[in-house]
This record gives C-alpha cells, sequence and structure tokens, in this order.
C-alpha cells in the first residue's frame, strides 16, 4: 500500500480537527469533574478550564517528570487514533500498522535522524516469541505474555497464578522469590518445573539460578519445604530467624530475562498451596518492558533485602543451620515450650478505634451479629482480639470463645495475636490437622473440623459465648 499524507491519515481514522480556543467554548457540554488531577496541560484543557470559569492549581514541570507526561499524552492520543480505525478486523489491523509506520517515520524524520534505519511494524503483523532458543524447542508464553501487566484474583475467567508462575519459571535466568513462609504444599506444586529450571547441561551450568528469602514468623514456614528448595542446583535460601523483629509481609516473584522482557508478581500469595490454588489472592504483575521503572524498584528492594545482615543464608547439609532454624521455628509456632514470656502493648489505631466503637454501639442496641469489613492488611484479627480484650474487661472474666478460619496458617497467626493482645501465652488452643485440644473453651478451630466433629451438636448452640469467622464469605451458608 501507498505513502499516505498526515491529512489523509488522520482523515481516515474519522479524528475531528483540533477545535481552536475561539470556537471551543460553544462545543463543550461535558462540566470538568471537580478533584485532584495529574494530567498535562494541553491547549483543549486549558480552553475547557477558561470556558467553565473554574480555578485550576497547575504548576511547572521538569525533568523527568515532564517526559512521563508527554508520552502519556502521546500513548493516549495514539490509542484514541488506532481504536478509531474501521471495523473489519483485517482491513483495520492493516490501517493501524500504516498509521504506526507513518508515525515513527514522522518522528524520525522531525527529531532529524532520518538517515538511520526506521523501525516500523512488518506486514502483515507478527510476533517475536524467542530468539536463540533451539529451534525443536517450542517457547511457552505465559498467558498473559511478557509486556502488558495484569491483576490476577483468582476469580473465575483469570489465568492460573501457578501456571503462569510455571511458564515464566521455564524461560528466565534468575528467579528471585520474596514470602513470608513456605509450606510443602507450595513447593510440590513447582518443584518439578524449578529442577528443570535448574538442571545442569552438557558444560556443567544450569540455565536458571534461584534466590529465595523466607522468615520464621508466625513457624508457618515448613523446614522440609527449604530443604527441598536448597537442594535445587543453584538455588540459595537465606531466612530470618527472629520473627518478632521481621514483619516481613511481602510477596513477590522476579522473573529476570537478559532478552529485557523480565516479570515480577507483586501481591499476597505466599508459596504454599492454598495460596497458589484458588485462595482469594490478589496479584499484579509487572513487566520490565511496560512498567520499567517499577520492575527496577522491585529489582533493587530485593537486592537490599538479600544484602541485609538479618537473613541468613539455609544449608540443609550443616547440622548447626539446620539446628538454629528448628529452633526459631519451634519458638514462634503456638503452643511450644518455647512460647515468650514477654508481650508488646497492642493498642488499636484510630480507623481500629472507630470500627470497635461502632460495634460495641450495635451490640448496645440488641444486635450481636455483625459483620465486620475491612481491606487486606488493615488489622481485623487484632480488631477482633481488642473487641475480645475490651469483653474480659467488662465481664471480669475471660468468656468462652470460637474462632473459625479456613486455614492452618491463619488459626495460628489468630491465636498467636490473641495471645499476644490478652498477654497470656497458655491462651486458646488449636483444632486443625494433627492439633487435638485439651479444652473447648477458648478454640481456634478450622471450618472443616467444626463440621467433621460436629462442635455445635456435641456442646451446643449456646456453649460460647463470642464467635469469630474468619473470612466468612468462604463458609456454606449453613
Amino acid at each position: 500500500m501507498g505513502h499516505l499524507t498526515s491529512r489523509a491519515f488522520w482523515k481516515r481514522c474519522s479524528i475531528p480537527p483540533v477545535q481552536r480556543e475561539g470556537d471551543f467554548t460553544q462545543s463543550v457540554a461535558v462540566t470538568l469533574p471537580r478533584g485532584l488531577y495529574d494530567q498535562l496541560l494541553t491547549t483543549v484543557l486549558q480552553a475547557r478550564i477558561a470556558a467553565e470559569g473554574t480555578h485550576a492549581a497547575i504548576d511547572d514541570l521538569h525533568g523527568s517528570e515532564s517526559l512521563l507526561h508527554l508520552i502519556d499524552l502521546a500513548g493516549r492520543t495514539l490509542s484514541d487514533a488506532l481504536e478509531s480505525i474501521g471495523s473489519n478486523d483485517g482491513a483495520k489491523l492493516l490501517q493501524q500498522a500504516e498509521l504506526i509506520a507513518h508515525v515513527v517515520r514522522t518522528i524520525r524524520a522531525d527529531a532529524g535522524s532520518s538517515r538511520e534505519p526506521v523501525d516500523v511494524p512488518v506486514t502483515p503483523l507478527r510476533r517475536v516469541r524467542a530468539i536463540g532458543l533451539p529451534a525443536t524447542e517450542e517457547p511457552q508464553l505465559p498467558v498473559t505474555g511478557l509486556a502488558a501487566p495484569w491483576l490476577f484474583t483468582a476469580s473465575k475467567g483469570s489465568p492460573s497464578l501457578l501456571e503462569e508462575i510455571r511458564r515464566e519459571a521455564a524461560a528466565c535466568e534468575q528467579i528471585d522469590i520474596l514470602v513470608s513462609f513456605i509450606t510443602v504444599s507450595g513447593v510440590r506444586k513447582l518443584v518439578d518445573a524449578l529442577q528443570r529450571a535448574t538442571a545442569l547441561d552438557a558444560n556443567g551450568s544450569a540455565r536458571t539460578k534461584i534466590r529465595v528469602l523466607t522468615t520464621t514468623y508466625t513457624g508457618a514456614t515448613e523446614q522440609a519445604a527449604l530443604d527441598t528448595l536448597a537442594r535445587l542446583t543453584g538455588c540459595t535460601v537465606k531466612v530470618s530467624l527472629d520473627g518478632r523483629r521481621t514483619r516481613l509481609h511481602a510477596k513477590a516473584w522476579l522473573f529476570r530475562r537478559r532478552s529485557g522482557f523480565g516479570s515480577a508478581y507483586v501481591g499476597s500469595a505466599n508459596l504454599s498451596g492454598a495460596a497458589l490454588l484458588g485462595g482469594l489472592e490478589w496479584t499484579v504483575k509487572l513487566t520490565e518492558r511496560s512498567q520499567r521503572a517499577l520492575y527496577q524498584r522491585a529489582e533493587a528492594h530485593f537486592e537490599t533485602l538479600w544484602e541485609d545482615g538479618e537473613f541468613v543464608t539455609y544449608d540443609p547439609e550443616n547440622p548447626a543451620s539446620v539446628a538454629s532454624l528448628r529452633a526459631a521455628l519451634r519458638a514462634e509456632s503456638v503452643g511450644t515450650a518455647a512460647e515468650p514470656t514477654f508481650f508488646f502493648d497492642i493498642s488499636a489505631k484510630q480507623y481500629q478505634a472507630d470500627l470497635l466503637e461502632q460495634l460495641q454501639f450495635e451490640r448496645d442496641k440488641g444486635r450481636t451479629r455483625n459483620l465486620l469489613v475491612a481491606a487486606t492488611g488493615t488489622g481485623k484479627t487484632v480488631m477482633a482480639a481488642l473487641d475480645y480484650r475490651r469483653t474480659v474487661r467488662d465481664v471480669g472474666s475471660k468468656p468462652r470463645l470460637l474462632f473459625v478460619a479456613h486455614r492452618e496458617e491463619i488459626l495460628k497467626q489468630a491465636l498467636a495475636t490473641y495471645r499476644a493482645v490478652l498477654r497470656d501465652s497458655g491462651f486458646g488452643a488449636l483444632l486443625v490437622g494433627n492439633h487435638k485440644p485439651a479444652q473447648f473453651d477458648h478454640l481456634f478451630a478450622s471450618i472443616q473440623s467444626v463440621t467433621s466433629q460436629e462442635l455445635v451438636r456435641q456442646h451446643g448452640q449456646g456453649y460460647w459465648h463470642t464467635i469469630v469467622i474468619d473470612e466468612c464469605h468462604r463458609l456454606a451458608a449453613a
């Protein structure tokens, strides 16, 4: 197809001509919404502000900040132009490619670099999926690709986080993993993919190196899981052995590639089977290609943590290293002899105090079944424990309590929180997995155990004074 002039291109894209300030005031029908903006001042926006006679706070832009806003404007303008082209898929793609080629040529010419090769799309449009791999090796890109961001929500229709991580691990030079805890169930889901990635070639070198950062916080990490990872070729595991000082809640996976198409997964999923297989987790995928600045920040922060002396290398073949890990896990696990006898004062933040006050108000009105809704990380378990502490003070004793959740890790964390808030290291007992309580007065039980052991039938509906149901949207109506 022959070269089109700029005027012909814009006409075919159905882009209206730029309206001058003089006639713009007559065509504006929608009032600019009031509020905060972070947008480049353009001639059209300037005209709208003037036409509406509203006040706008405007300041100067400098340096890289200016460049980001200019790129944003160019990207939005080009996106609108591409979307406005035709409706037939085949013809539309060809016209979009022509427009991009024209824009690129114009930019290169205006920038005075027309002597250099002009980089424009090849038509029909095709994608490079890999370079340098054996012809017999079919490249398997992640479903979400390597160029665009994505939000994993474990919802219907969303790609599987586990499968995407497996695909990412299949072709990269380095994997960096940062999680609060690691369990055997999680490692089992990935170990075959990690073994293939770190397998030695004919030269005795592995394609992929792995670095892992984790903690012993709450005793949720399992030694067997770390043993498996640390024994992989080229995998180094570092652990924070002081769970009381290190409150690492970050969960991130970085897949580094020399091609410049690295990926970073940042969210709420630990390396556990429940988190990787359908847990109600949110994970954002960043790409080096599209979010380079954010990706580089994630890389830099991981390096900072990796060099932090708080994290020590774990070696499953070193008896001293194994003993240190076991001691730290025992100290952090609930219900052990190593349970700390000292506690920090825990008080409610202002937003927590406000919610607790509303909760008490509802109870004073006789409404005893209440739903507390708050975002992840805002301390709902802490609020539940503080609310129970107030009840203890009001009645002068510790009334019977049943705390129900769907995962053992959550129950352990909740029990540790209640003990800290009540300053009582012997408070409560677990009913989950292999944990069998000696008493049922202050019970932290999984919903599966509540059902299978028919606790309500055995003890009666009025046995517990306070019942807390964590993640209540996961429970059956009955």
